[in-house]
């Protein structure tokens, strides 16, 4: 991928930043390019040189943070478990902390109808992944359930406490994410996955 110059980042950034801020007022349909523009301070010809239309430029953001979220967790890849488990959930969480509007944007189905099936399905894949070795070929399917399960009730988790910050410190969500995601997947013996194992 050719490295972006710092001046595009800032551009893109601004797009990105107006559009989160509009969605906290306007449904998807009634944001036009000339309100992003007015918003971000940037001409029309800016757009155009970095997107086709609105749509184009909530996907690029979608596939921005999608592809931090892969990035991430190939590197968690090289560490092992349990502290594997700490460090994706940590890290997954300062994400979408550090992009709070942006995310909560595209949890909204009104922006965004694939997001928060996309982020559940790239967790499921690397937890199936990392724990592959554990895995018995007559259960793949009941892996497959179980993965999506954990990784749909850890972003539910991470929405509602994006939404309602002031309920918990990020320290204590992260905590509690670990300690519920940890328990799910062994009981005693780290080889062994509780609900598949059943």
């Amino acid at each position: 991928m050719p490295k972006e110059y710092s001046c595009v980042k800032r551009t893109k950034k601004a797009f990105e930043t107006s559009l989160t801020e509009l969605a906290k007022e306007y449904p998807f349909n009634k944001i036009t390019v000339k309100m992003l523009c007015d918003h971000a301070e940037l001409s029309r010809n800016a757009f155009y040189f970095h997107y086709k239309d609105i749509n184009d430029l909530l996907r690029s953001i979608e596939d921005d943070v999608v592809n931090e979220i892969v990035s991430l967790l190939e590197m968690i890849e090289k560490v092992d478990f349990p502290e594997n488990v700490y460090v994706s959930v940590e890290s997954l969480i300062n994400i979408f902390d550090e992009r709070r509007a942006t995310v909560l944007m595209l949890f909204d189905k009104n922006y965004s109808v694939s997001f928060t099936t996309k982020v559940s399905k790239i967790y499921s894949d690397f937890n199936f992944k990392y724990f592959q070795r554990f895995h018995t070929g007559d259960k793949k399917i009941r892996y497959d359930f179980f993965y999506m399960f954990l990784s749909s009730g850890f972003y539910g988790i991470l929405r509602y406490w994006l939404e309602n910050p002031d309920l918990m410190s990020k320290e204590d969500v992260t905590q509690l994410t670990y300690m519920l995601i940890k328990r799910l997947m062994v009981k005693d013996n780290p080889n062994i996955i509780d609900i598949i194992s059943l």
